[in-house]
């Protein structure tokens, strides 16, 4: 068939010549009437044949005759465009090979590039030995990367990225990972506390600094353990877990912008998420009821803005899911409650502590002071009239299941 000449898209990825041959193209434009047909895509992408384009444009021609090739797929197009590039009309230079060899390794068997290419697999092996480390490398990154979001099985993973399992679980060894864990501080006595915030991602109300979170995966976890966060807010949990290599489930009602790949939405008031591996470790850092207040959304069903008797039932409940489910360790950090107004002091860690003490026992307390900042001078001078002492402290405790 014939198309209109100027409708011909050309992709310079496609056709890996350095520069077009204006010789060839002249000589092309002097036998028109003998020229077999390009070849395009269903898109009109020049897949064959851009000399033959250029000449008919050169001669002002407005119409080509064309063949159409219905293409399934990105690779398949690159695939097509440079086997057919590579055996007839004017063929590639060693160097155009190589250089094509080196773009498509990610993309090609070296078998496959072989025999595009017509040449031995152990040249294609030395033109992409470095591209074939790299492209190595970052396959075993998106491996790790996709295996620590503990939703992902290692079956899919492979599906995904065009592997087999046994590759993936070779990859995923434990011997291997131990390696990949960053150093970081670690914090010798259970009064953990900061001179300053650690990051931008712990200047945020609630916030539980990352290298507090670093500390409990490194005394109450082990490398590749599934750690379930359903108040995953600003993502510490996520980083540290990437950091100390962990397995993460991480949910919230509302997933921040940026978020997205790692954290799920979720509202935990409606169970656990079906496709939740039993992790070894629940981390629960829920809004810290009249603390929370309006901080986080305006939800009636925001734990922040609840009654406290419908606060501690939301988390009854959810604390009854856990243990049903036999979680090995059940982490907590909240801090108590001081209402501004009368200075009552209510201590939640007492009230949770008595949900989880018929299965679980206190494996370890940390205590994590506030600044003393915290307070403003009116709400000091309140504590001094009615003698209370303020609060400067969250508790994190780690419970165990008794087995």
């Amino acid at each position: 068939m014939k198309i209109d000449t100027n409708s011909v898209i050309f992709r310079e990825d496609l056709y890996p010549r350095f520069e077009a041959n204006q010789e060839l193209i002249q000589k092309y434009a002097y036998a028109i009437e003998h020229l077999p047909p390009i070849k395009i895509s269903q898109q009109n992408i020049l897949i064959d044949g851009y000399h033959r384009w250029k000449a008919h444009q050169l001669n002002g021609e407005k119409e080509i005759e064309a063949e159409t090739i219905v293409i399934q797929s990105e690779r398949e197009l690159k695939k097509l465009a440079y086997q057919l590039n590579s055996n007839h009309g004017l063929q590639l230079s060693n160097e155009e090979k190589c250089r094509y060899a080196q773009e498509m390794i990610g993309e090609m068997t070296v078998k496959e590039l072989a025999a595009i290419l017509s040449v031995g697999e152990s040249t294609i092996k030395r033109w992409t030995e470095t591209q074939r480390k790299a492209a190595e490398q970052e396959r075993n990154r998106k491996i790790i990367e996709m295996y620590l979001r503990a939703w992902n099985t290692q079956e899919n993973i492979a599906d995904v990225l065009g592997v087999d399992v046994a590759t993936v679980s070779r990859i995923l060894q434990k011997d291997q990972m131990g390696d990949l864990q960053k150093e970081f501080g670690v914090m010798l006595y259970n009064v953990w506390n900061t001179p300053k915030q650690d990051t931008v991602m712990d200047s945020h109300f609630g916030s539980f600094p990352l290298i507090f979170m670093k500390n409990l995966l490194y005394y109450h976890t082990k490398p590749l353990d599934i750690v379930f966060d359903p108040f995953a807010g600003g993502g510490t949990t996520v980083d540290a877990c990437k950091e100390m290599f962990r397995r993460y489930y991480c949910s919230d009602r509302i997933v921040k912008p940026g978020r997205e790949k790692d954290i799920l939405e979720h509202d935990i008031k409606n169970g656990l998420p079906k496709n939740l591996s039993k992790p070894q470790l629940v981390f629960l850092d829920p809004p810290y009821w009249k603390q929370a207040a309006g901080k986080y959304s305006d939800s009636p069903d925001d734990l922040g803005n609840m009654s406290l008797d419908d606060f501690y039932d939301s988390l009854s409940g959810l604390i009854k899911l856990l243990k049903d489910r036999k979680i090995e360790r059940i982490a907590v950090v909240i801090a108590p409650t001081q209402y501004p107004n009368n200075m009552v002091f209510e201590d939640h860690i007492f009230k949770i502590h008595h949900m989880l003490s018929d299965k679980y026992q206190i494996e370890m307390r940390y205590v994590l002071p506030y600044s003393t900042q915290q307070y403003n001078g009116n709400m000091v001078n309140k504590a001094k009239e009615a003698n209370v002492c303020l609060n400067i402290v969250r508790d994190l405790v780690v419970w165990r299941l008794v087995k």
